[in-house]
Order: C-alpha cells, then structure tokens, then sequence
C-alpha cells in the first residue's frame, strides 16, 4: 500500500508548495499596495484574483486529504481482517490451553493496532512531508543569483555629456 500512496503523496506535497507560494505573493502585494488598490477602486479584481489562487492552493490539498483517507481505509481493512482472523484463531483454541486472561489482553491490544498503524503512518507523512521542505530549500540554494544592478564595465567614458543635450555630430 505504502508504495503507491508515499509516491503519489509526495508529488502532491510538492504541489502544495508550488501553489501555495502565489497565495502568499499576491497577500503581502495586496497588502503592501493597499491604498493604491483602494484609490484606483480595484479591490473587486484583487479580491477575485485572491479567491482564484485559493482555490488552486486549495486542490493539490484536497487531492492529499483524499489519498490519506484512502490509505486510512485500506489500513482499517488490513488491521479488520488481522483482528477478525487471531479472533477466530483465539475462540477456535480448546479451553483450557490458553489463560483467559492473556485473551483477553490480546483482544484489547488487538484493537488498539489500528491506531498504532495510523500513528506510524501519520508520522512517516509528517517526515515525508518535511524531507519534501528541505528538497524545495536545496533547489532555491541551487538558482544562480541576478546580477548587480550596476555593471562597472558597461559605464560610459568619461568624455560622455552626463547632463544636457547630446550632438551627433560632436562625436
């Protein structure tokens, strides 16, 4: 089960970085340039531009949500079937062989082995989850830094006019 739900889950964690930086880009300009939106009377176009981006940060999210119940399902079915067969196993023994008591015991914790695998498979997702953060650090490490604003090299002679009009012909 793992090999295909850990596959698909991380591909959609990286979607969810992907979407989710627009979301935070366009909120800090929206805010940063409030009053200009608000002078120019364009908060209807900012407002419409922000719920679109919601809405495509929101489905990568949804899509996770789904093949984590889907994995929870199929977990709850695995963990059913195991609890259902030592049951029949447990009630097939003849009386007498096994104390009640260990039963007992083996009953209760067999009904705690479905949280035990959800716990297990909720954490190895958190870690997933993070390992995906630290491969989105190293490819924004890897992008080749812009170039200085100012190039010393491209500047003009020191006989080029810096103010007033300039004479083709003088050249």
């Amino acid at each position: 089960m793992q090999q295909y739900y850990l596959p698909s889950a991380r591909e959609l964690s990286r979607l969810v970085g992907v979407c989710k930086a627009p979301v935070i880009q366009h909120f800090t300009e929206t805010i940063s340039g409030a009053t200009t939106i608000r002078s120019f009377d364009e908060e209807s176009r900012f407002r419409d531009k922000n719920m679109k981006l919601a809405d495509a940060n929101s489905r990568p999210r949804f899509n996770i949500a789904g093949a984590m119940e889907g994995l929870c399902f199929r977990l709850d079915m695995l963990s059913s079937i195991t609890f259902v067969f030592s049951l029949v196993f447990l009630v097939s023994i003849p009386e007498g062989d096994i104390d009640p008591s260990i039963v007992g015991l083996s009953v209760t914790y067999g009904l705690n082995l479905n949280m035990l695998q959800m716990l297990v498979m909720w954490n190895l997702c958190q870690v997933e989850n993070k390992i995906i953060s630290v491969e989105r650090i190293f490819q924004y490490t890897s992008i080749p830094s812009e170039p200085p604003l100012v190039i010393e090299e491209s500047l003009p002679d020191h006989f080029w006019p810096s103010h007033g009009e300039i004479d083709i012909r003088d050249l």
